[in-house]
């Protein structure tokens, strides 16, 4: 009975480690505007010249996260988060405080022009990934497509 005993709390601690290891749980739920749903994927259009805009609503389930907005490479932003303005290239990081997050958090981005031409005349591909993360079983990641939308294209 002792053998089996210790079997049985080796193979669920074995399990418990792997439930924790492999389990993700968004630390918040994001809503997006200006960001569309087309077949079967979230996506942002930008202008001619590649220029594009959209928000975030954010609901934190947890506090002190990480957000994390990854752009196209070369990519310029400007993000408006609650009183700051925070502009870079290719990676945004801030972190979230519970009871401390704007009601709007304003992504404007700007591709390079090569990728702007892809978009724009050969029907190439962008993304942008948004991700929160805390350690340990905190993560979530939403991937919006970049994509330019011709004169009378609906959404």
């Amino acid at each position: 009975m002792g053998k089996g005993l210790a079997i049985m709390a080796i193979i669920t601690v074995v399990l418990i480690a792997y439930a924790l290891t492999t389990v993700r749980v968004p630390p918040a739920s994001v809503e997006y505007r200006e960001v569309f749903y087309t077949n079967n994927q979230s996506v942002t259009f930008v202008t001619k010249d590649g220029v594009g805009l959209f928000t975030m609503v954010i609901n934190p389930r947890v506090d002190s996260f990480e957000l994390t907005i990854e752009f196209p490479k070369g990519t310029s932003y400007l993000v408006k988060y609650g009183d700051r303005d925070y502009r870079g290239t290719d990676e945004f990081k801030v972190k979230v405080e519970r009871g401390k997050v704007p009601d709007n958090v304003y992504v404007n981005f700007q591709l390079p022009q090569d990728l702007t031409r892809k978009l724009v005349f050969e029907n190439g591909e962008a993304r942008i990934t948004v991700r929160g993360d805390k350690e340990p079983i905190w993560h979530g990641e939403d991937v919006i497509y970049v994509s330019y939308r011709k004169e009378g294209e609906k959404s």
